[in-house]
């Protein structure tokens, strides 16, 4: 990628914006001026429209202007002529501890022999065992903070400029706080979600240790990071809904919560309709018709669900309920982070159901609406990210339409969907800021972190006496 002009004052100012945004953190100067020259404009803001050649003015840390000519003298100029400029996607569900652990759980295979705590199945490579019962307990702060860092770092590469940080394995004030270390570390968008763990021996912090973090970290409403709650859908809420109330937090909710007395909490403002629902599963038609009308939130997981959860994802039944949900990767131990091949997953899955059993299929801009616009909403961040919209923060990602599995330049649509992978992206901003740029993410030491997160996996591999070789080929 070059500055678009042979002016060498002009290159200068670009280099010198670049290795400015490697060194600095979070926060650009507000008299700061990109002008995102010449590129194929995906707004996602029907209000803004689309461009074949259109320019994106970003100023400070938001989008100032979308159009085809835009004049911009003081602005430093990216020539995004051969890339497609479209807004961050926003991911509302990962565990992102597990991220040291990636791919470790191949599938998650059926069971015969019981687990004599609990009498869950017991297996390496039931995920609800290994997660939770085994890697889970044994996880150190440092731990948490390796794999949360990568998972991150991992979403980042790949577009994903906000994640809401699903973190289920709080088990000491220590734990959480290294949560929020690697949060504010990555440099994206993010939520620190916290909850308790679901099994072994912990501090029993949880709710209490909230008040802490929040005003330890997230006492400000205008800063890259906030907070929420998490609890899996089927807990018992009592203890949580005053700390909501108190600190006035999302909540995110994975699957059970169709098991709670929604009427009741809603009717009582236990529930506001700032509540995330992961999975969105296993709800009837009724209690669907109830979240929806009361404005919360859902997201689908098309990988996990197709292998996990026996095919089913009730993406469709949340659509005819009024509500199209957000996607979300939900689990690193499995599947590498990419919201591509979420995209892809959901868009196929939804045209067997179609031709299969003549069901609406969703179309490739309503994909890629809930990877964008309806993952914000999720994310509680959809006023401001999730569309290239003016007065919008400057969440962005360039694709390389260069590449030879996007050349030449035809639907754009199908390119994001269909045709688009993570080597495909080029740039990333976030809050109007350079974090990948030429395909390299920016200020990130990637030797250091690799051998971080390969002390963590070590460790936790001895710790747990894993049965598999550290590389394995077991299937």
């Amino acid at each position: 990628m070059g500055s678009g002009s042979d002016d060498s004052a002009m290159s200068g100012r670009l280099r010198a914006l670049v290795d400015r945004h490697a060194s600095s953190g979070p926060a650009v100067d507000g008299d700061q001026q990109i002008l995102l020259k010449g590129g194929t404009i995906l707004s996602m803001d029907p209000a803004v429209g689309d461009f074949a050649v259109g320019d994106v003015l970003i100023i400070g840390d938001h989008v100032a202007e979308v159009g085809e000519a835009i004049s911009a003298p003081a602005a430093t100029v990216i020539d995004a002529r051969d890339r497609i400029v479209m807004p961050g996607f926003c991911d509302p569900h990962i565990h992102c501890w597990e991220g040291v652990l990636g791919r470790i759980i191949p599938e998650n295979v059926p069971q015969t022999t019981e687990d004599p705590v609990g009498g869950a199945p017991m297996s390496s490579r039931s995920y609800m065992y290994a997660a939770h019962r085994l890697f889970g307990p044994a996880c150190r702060p440092e731990d948490i903070y390796a794999g949360t860092l990568i998972s991150l770092l991992n979403a980042l590469n790949g577009g994903i400029t906000t994640v809401v940080d699903n973190m289920h394995n709080a088990r000491s004030p220590e734990h959480s706080d290294a949560g929020v270390a690697a949060l504010f570390d990555a440099g994206l968008r993010g939520v620190h979600a916290v909850g308790r763990p679901t099994s072994g021996k912990w501090a029993g912090t949880f709710p209490a240790d909230v008040y802490r973090l929040r005003d330890q970290y997230f006492s400000s409403d205008d800063q890259l990071c906030s907070m929420r709650l998490y609890a899996p859908g089927s807990d018992d809420l009592t203890e949580l809904i005053p700390v909501r109330k108190e600190l006035d937090l999302w909540f995110s909710f994975d699957s059970g919560i169709g098991r709670q007395p929604l009427e009741q909490l809603y009717e009582d403002g236990s529930f506001d309709g700032r509540e995330a629902i992961n999975h969105g599963n296993f709800v009837s038609p009724e209690q669907r018709k109830l979240i929806v009308g009361n404005g919360s939130q859902v997201n689908v997981c098309p990988r996990i669900e197709s292998q996990f959860r026996y095919g089913r994802i009730p993406y469709n039944e949340w659509v005819e309920s009024g509500l199209r949900p957000g996607i979300s990767n939900d689990n690193p131990m499995t599947y590498g982070i990419d919201m591509f091949s979420e995209m892809r997953a959901l868009y196929l899955l939804q045209r067997v159901d179609e031709h299969r059993d003549g069901a609406q299929s969703a179309s490739l801009r309503e994909i890629i609406l809930s990877a964008t616009q309806q993952g914000a909403d999720n994310c509680g961040v959809g006023a401001v990210a999730g569309s290239l919209t003016p007065g919008k923060k400057a969440d962005i990602v360039l694709l390389d339409v260069g590449r030879t599995q996007l050349f030449p330049r035809n639907n754009i649509l199908c390119s994001v969907v269909q045709g688009a992978d993570i080597g495909c992206v080029d740039a990333v901003l976030v809050n109007g800021r350079l974090v990948k740029w030429d395909g390299q993410l920016l200020g990130v030491d990637l030797e250091n972190i690799r051998n971080v997160v390969q002390e963590s996996h070590d460790y936790l591999l001895s710790a747990v006496d894993w049965p598999h070789q550290a590389t394995d080929f077991d299937d």
